[in-house]
């Protein structure tokens, strides 16, 4: 194991040209976002809405304050903030129905602002880690514009901190506000109209099949753009958080039989994004010194310790890595991908689709035997 200059502990450099891991951790199964709810697939939706929003609606509060008490050390918690605002806003769109506009556009709005108050740190936090693996393994030569990209993104994260945690605080109370909203409206629809939006099941089925259509509606290939990959991966995304919704009606196996396929899949297309943006925002990094350099004030940059020679072998040493990320998690995912839409995850989950749509009457029990 190494330590990074900020005293985080990471895996081994080797993952960093490997793409065999992406920068940060993910969870490998969907334990982690198991709720409390004991949901029944005949259960009126009324009913169980609160039981599926409630522990989301905790962890998002749980986790924002955790984000703002947080060190810019700490990268995960703003990583697990984004993550929360997300299921908490599939659940509420795939709950559309028992929640009235009026409520539930103010609250993806505000889900929607977090996400992206977070998103600059949360890249800054992806291209540092990166920085601190490729570190141990660079060759000599171009250690030394690595580390000035280092430093460089260090600089950034540092400074955008402070702003960022006044900007969560200042979304907080209107957020829960929304929460609260929402939370008094299903209390009052349980009260009222119990059985009028029907079961959990009559939503979940269709909801869960059309997540699943688009997912697999256009099957990627060789030559598939990045922007086809990028919709393929925010597609998987809303098909997972639907299916850990409504995990309690999809087996008690699911997270460990169905769930690693796609989670893998996601994995690889998660590797894939980083890379391709990072390779983008280095090229425009080139374009800005290359234009810049002949500028008075050039010198007294970092950059300016450098000649354009060193500067421009540095970066197209990095690019290459990036590159190298990209084809290697290209090329596991769409090795990945034949199981994924056939046997190994898209039949499976209709099969359980079906059987919950379409449930076996109970099989009538034999009379018992009069008493003599």
């Amino acid at each position: 194991m190494l330590r990074g200059r900020r005293g985080r502990r990471h895996a081994s450099p080797a993952s960093c040209a490997t793409g065999l891991t992406r920068m940060s951790p993910r969870a490998k199964s969907l334990k982690s976002a198991r709720t409390a709810c004991e949901a029944a697939p005949g259960q009126p939706l009324v009913l169980a809405a609160k039981e599926l929003l409630q522990p989301r609606f905790e962890r998002l509060t749980t986790v924002l304050t955790e984000a703002i008490a947080a060190p810019a050390e700490e990268p995960e918690a703003i990583h697990r903030l984004r993550v929360a605002t997300r299921r908490s806003a599939t659940a509420i769109e795939t709950l559309a129905s028992v929640i009235p506009t009026d409520l539930r556009q103010p609250l993806l709005r505000q889900l929607k602002k977090l996400r992206r108050a977070c998103g600059p740190a949360r890249d800054l936090d992806i291209q540092q880690e990166f920085y601190e693996h490729l570190l141990a393994e660079v060759e000599t030569r171009d250690l030394a514009v690595v580390d000035l990209l280092y430093e460089r993104v260090t600089i950034a994260r540092d400074k955008l901190h402070p702003e960022l945690q006044l900007a969560l605080e200042r979304r907080r109370k209107k957020l829960q506000r929304a929460i609260d909203d929402v939370i008094a409206h299903l209390e009052i629809l349980r009260e009222r109209s119990p059985d009028i939006y029907g079961s959990l099941s009559e939503t979940a089925c269709p909801l869960l099949s059309r997540a699943l259509t688009r997912v697999c509606e256009q099957p990627p290939a060789q030559d598939s753009s990045p922007d086809v990959l990028h919709n393929l991966r925010i597609a998987g995304k809303k098909l997972r958080y639907a299916c850990e919704l409504f995990e309690p009606l999809l087996g008690a196996d699911f997270a460990d039989t169905l769930a690693p396929h796609l989670i893998a899949l996601q994995d690889e297309l998660g590797i894939y994004h980083d890379a391709e943006v990072a390779r983008q925002n280095l090229a425009r990094l080139r374009h800005k010194w290359k234009r810049r350099r002949h500028r008075d004030n050039w010198d007294q940059k970092p950059q300016g310790l450098f000649s354009w020679k060193e500067l421009a072998a540095g970066l197209k040493y990095v690019t290459r890595v990036h590159s190298e990320r990209a084809a290697q998690a290209r090329e596991r995912f769409l090795t990945l991908w034949p199981s994924f839409s056939t046997t190994a995850f898209r039949q499976p989950l209709e099969k359980r689709l079906q059987r919950l749509a379409h449930p076996s009457p109970p099989s009538p029990t034999a009379p018992r035997a009069r008493a003599r």
